[in-house]
């Protein structure tokens, strides 16, 4: 919004009152985060305590889940609470700070920590044995690209987990100083001077070229000892 002081017109800032159509997306998606990490963690809990009985018996079923309707209630409330705890403590948070500097360090610090955390809960995801009711499919497998899809209840903390840590990761690496450390490391990076392609590729083939050269040699220069030591009868 812009007003005339002496003559001149001066623009107002309007960040405050009027979010931008970015901070406002963000923001929605960072709750649609925080509400899967709930939906998540409780769907493992109501899973989990249906595995007992003194919340009742299993008696709602979900394809070929039974789950115990005090155990999905216990689920919800807790789900809720987790939600309203995150929302109120870290809702004013939700927002990227110093949005546009350091873009792309920042993207790649973000993309190698999920690709890690993806590894991890893969691997969390592919532990439970055959006969563990964590294995066991809720629906008829979805057929997608020729494979078939199945959705197995150890799914549930599988993304809980990983949506949990990313975060965790957001909440760190979103704060004042390390937001500074990462765009100023942006800021270095783009000092550094790059050779040209010509050069790139030169120095590249150099280098295959040499540990080709080194390799063979190896090679040959073990053969020939276990050879010898064959002879001699040393060795195995």
């Amino acid at each position: 919004m812009a007003e005339m002081v002496d003559g001149k017109q001066v623009q107002q800032p309007t960040s405050a009152v009027f979010p931008s159509a970015e901070g406002k997306g963000f923001r929605l998606f960072s709750r649609f985060w925080v509400g899967l990490i709930g939906l998540c963690w409780a769907a493992t809990l109501a899973h989990f305590l249906s595995q007992m009985t003194w919340l009742g018996g299993a008696s709602l079923r979900v394809g070929a889940e039974a789950l115990s309707p005090g155990a999905l209630l216990v689920g919800g409330v807790v789900a809720a609470i987790l939600i309203w705890l995150i929302l109120g403590k870290f809702g004013s948070r939700f927002v990227l700070e110093k949005p546009g500097l350091g873009k792309w360090v920042r993207l790649s610090a973000y993309a190698g920590i999920a690709a890690m955390c993806l590894f991890g809960c893969y691997a969390f995801y592919m532990s439970p044995s055959i006969a563990s009711s964590w294995w066991r499919d809720v629906f008829p497998p979805i057929m997608l690209f020729g494979k078939g899809i199945v959705l197995k209840p150890v799914f549930f903390p599988s993304v809980g987990i990983f949506a949990t840590v990313m975060l965790v990761v957001f909440l760190l690496l979103n704060r004042e100083k390390w937001a500074d450390f990462l765009i100023d490391t942006e800021g270095e990076i783009k000092k550094v001077s790059w050779p040209a392609r010509k050069e790139y590729l030169g120095s590249s083939m150099v280098v295959v070229l040499v540990v080709a050269v080194v390799s063979i040699f190896l090679h040959f220069v073990d053969l020939g000892l276990s050879r010898l030591m064959e002879k001699i009868g040393i060795g195995f």
